[in-house]
């Protein structure tokens, strides 16, 4: 996959995390019907599916030139929002063990990934306003149709 970018050593971490990170989500994922009883396991298992993806990338370009892109100017605030919901997360989970702070943190944690990864891919937000845009358009056309 990434074997031409990095080293073999580095390619080997790159996809042990992944792929840890891969588990962690889809194990998250089972415990979604179940969130009201087990919230504090999904938040655990998400949270450290997010962490092990994070670290992955970081074996692309290495630690520190992956932290100082991740912490620049432009991306300072949602990286900054994004860790700090992350280690809210697992405090609550783990220490504090609260079920409503967990899920609070989660859900923020949720969104802050989101505008984290908008704001990194080339074309994130321009390219959700054109779905958008194509959804309203697409919606708006079909209401003239219904027989209301």
């Amino acid at each position: 996959m990434f074997s031409k970018i990095v080293s073999p050593a580095a390619n080997r971490g790159l996809r042990g995390l992944f792929r840890n990170g891969r588990i962690g989500m889809t194990l998250s994922t089972f415990y979604i019907p179940f969130l009201i009883l087990k919230a504090r396991k999904f938040a655990l298992l998400y949270t450290l599916g997010s962490l092990f993806f994070i670290l992955s990338f970081c074996f692309l370009s290495g630690f520190g030139s992956f932290l100082k892109q991740m912490f620049s100017k432009p991306r300072l605030l949602t990286s900054l929002s994004y860790s700090s919901c992350l280690i809210l997360t697992l405090y609550c989970a783990l220490v504090a063990k609260s079920t409503a702070f967990t899920v609070l943190f989660a859900v923020a944690q949720i969104i802050a990934l989101l505008f984290m990864v908008l704001g990194t891919v080339p074309g994130g937000a321009t390219g959700l306003k054109f779905f958008g845009q194509l959804f309203k358009n697409t919606v708006s056309a079909s209401t003239s149709v219904l027989p209301v």
